[in-house]
């Protein structure tokens, strides 16, 4: 929840409950301070977010500025490369042990190969965490995956540096891993914040080479309203070249019919408070809003036998947007139930992508993207899913 926007809602929630307004008020007090007492009890791994990515060595450093800082990590980071003009449209790359990224030129901006290179000539024995460790360019793998993480924040709130246990895992195992930042709401629509995922996801996959990561073994993973993000991107692309270069997509928790999480949430109590509504434009853009009911739509049309040709032609370029697809959910999660991604599995099914459900019977709903463990403590059942995906 985003407490401005949601302080912004509390007018407009009370005035649909003017019998009870009292009890309301009383009801949303609760919520909040639950909202409240749930980000206290995140300090700890807020602290331990900023940590990593205030310290973690430069990926662009020279070799005597590449020493460890702690002992946590032999991955280093790349802050604020740009895929835009502005202010959020950036990401953060953090690279693999034996991986640099080294600056030609200053240049504004990082979208072009000859601006940068990947440095894969060093040779330098250092100690980390009281082993000797050995880094020899001669020895860098050029095919390593990447994953491009695209963070929820029901469309108005999340930081890149919020995320940087997970990337740094993932570089950890072995997977250049970039987070995006986009523009949050109310400053741009949901659907705006998908074309800039989009834009983000190009800028990604043309300078893998200088990462030193394989286009062609690009991931997009999304988690929550960012799962509902990449999504809405992958239809954004019209030209279809984004999705052909892509491994796969990896859905974690996410929103894919807006209308029935509305409903939900209305349930909940949360639905006038939360940003969800407002950044998809209002009630009557939760269809076109909804991958769910893009693809529905799609694969009710192309049976309609008078338009045969041109509905089975717009069904195969709606199957083209998607690559392999992964969803993973749990039945543990009260934020977003399964049956978001149990429904979207079946519509992608009918469409023709190739898609896999997995279920989880543990693990709460931000505990998919937070939840990732300090090297060497063993990973969560989903999280080593998510690693052999990424590495298969």
């Amino acid at each position: 929840m985003s407490f401005p926007e949601a302080i912004k809602a509390i007018p407009a929630d009370l005035a649909l409950h003017p019998n009870s307004k009292l009890k309301r008020s009383v009801q949303i007090a609760k919520l909040f301070i639950d909202e409240a007492r749930g980000i206290l009890s995140m300090v700890p791994y807020g602290v331990r977010c900023q940590f990593i990515h205030k310290f973690s060595p430069k990926a662009d450093a020279r070799d005597g500025e590449m020493m460890m800082r702690f002992k946590e990590t032999k991955v280093s980071l790349r802050k604020d490369f740009k895929y835009g003009e502005e202010e959020r449209q950036k990401f953060d790359v953090y690279l693999p042990s034996l991986r640099s990224i080294r600056r030609k030129k200053d240049v504004k901006f990082f979208d072009d190969d000859d601006d940068y290179e990947l440095e894969e000539d060093v040779s330098v024995r250092r100690k980390m965490s009281g082993m000797e460790a050995s880094m020899s360019g001669k020895g860098v793998d050029p095919s390593v995956p990447m994953a491009v993480f695209v963070h929820g924040g029901v469309w108005s709130s999340g930081e890149r540096w919020q995320f940087a246990p997970l990337a740094h895992r993932l570089a950890e195992e072995g997977i250049v891993t970039a987070v995006i930042s986009y523009t949050l709401y109310p400053q741009k629509s949901a659907k705006a914040q998908s074309e800039e995922v989009l834009k983000a996801l190009k800028c990604a996959i043309m300078n893998a080479k200088l990462f030193g990561a394989d286009a062609n073994r690009t991931y997009l993973v999304g988690h929550s309203a960012g799962s509902h993000l990449c999504a809405m991107a992958l239809l954004l692309d019209d030209e279809k070249q984004e999705s052909k270069k892509l491994k796969s997509f990896v859905g974690m928790c996410g929103v894919y019919n807006i209308a029935t999480h509305y409903e939900y949430e209305d349930k909940r109590g949360v639905a006038m408070l939360s940003t969800m509504g407002r950044a998809m434009g209002g009630q009557d853009k939760f269809k076109e809003m909804s991958p769910f009911h893009i693809l529905e739509n799609s694969s009710s049309s192309s049976s309609n036998e008078d338009n045969n040709n041109n509905n089975n032609n717009n069904n195969n370029n709606l199957m083209t947007s998607f690559p392999t697809t992964y969803l993973f959910t749990s039945d543990a999660d009260i934020v977003v139930p399964m049956r978001e991604s149990e429904d979207f599995h079946k519509t992608l099914r009918k469409v023709g992508v190739q898609t896999d459900l997995k279920v989880y019977d543990h693990g709460t709903h931000g505990e998919f993207a937070l939840g990732f463990k300090k090297h060497p403590k063993p990973l969560k059942v989903f999280h080593r899913d998510l690693i052999e995906l990424l590495h298969s």
